[in-house]
């Protein structure tokens, strides 16, 4: 049987939406990477502003789009979902960048460095997965690679636990350990955001397998 969308012919225009707004929280963490490896500089929040609102714009071109769509390749309620989860990703990082130049006093001899490679890790592998959907990938392959993502997002569990320990070792002041706690349980719902980003590629990929 020839399906609808075939007989009405391809439109690309929502993988290439998904693909910009993956590519704009990529580009909002590696924002934030660079503020995480000179902690001691305090950042200004317009470049996070910009990304976040650069996203918002796709997010909005994909609700709109898909209003003005009879037919598309994968289903609205997947489009909109996946759209919604990778903006959270900038939308996160913003808040994370508020919440450090408030507490940069508490931050600036701070070792992010274990932290920014999972980041960088986690977004590196959500775009690569939206980008893949274009391509009608197994879900072998997909699961392979959100296996990849999962594992990013266990070793951030991992060092929450850890950072977590030392804060609570009583060799801080409560107020430093407030602001800590805060901002690296934000640099892990990221991470959590690139896993929720994972899992929705993958149930699509599984729905269209």
């Amino acid at each position: 049987m020839i399906s609808l969308q075939k007989l009405l012919g391809k439109d690309d225009r929502f993988y290439d939406l998904l693909e910009s707004s993956a590519e704009e929280a990529q580009r909002s963490v590696r924002e934030l990477n660079r503020i995480l490896s000179a902690p001691a500089q305090i950042p200004s929040l317009e470049a996070f502003h910009q990304s976040k609102e650069a996203d918002k714009e796709i997010t909005e071109q994909i609700s709109r789009a898909l209003s003005s769509s009879y037919v598309t390749e994968l289903d609205r309620e997947d489009i909109e979902m996946l759209s919604s989860v990778l903006y959270k990703v900038p939308k996160t990082v913003e808040k994370f960048a508020e919440r450090f130049i408030v507490s940069a006093v508490h931050a600036a001899t701070t070792d992010f460095s274990s932290h920014i490679k999972l980041l960088e890790a986690a977004t590196n592998q959500v775009v690569q997965m939206v980008k893949k959907l274009r391509t009608h990938p197994s879900i072998e392959q997909i699961k392979g690679m959100n296996n990849l993502l999962q594992r990013v997002e266990s070793e951030a569990d991992d060092l929450i636990l850890e950072v977590l320990r030392d804060l609570y070792s009583d060799r801080h002041p409560p107020t430093k350990v407030l602001a800590m706690k805060d901002l690296y349980e934000l640099l892990e719902k990221v991470i959590d955001r690139c896993r929720d980003a994972g899992n929705v590629v993958t149930h699509i990929v599984l729905k269209h397998s």
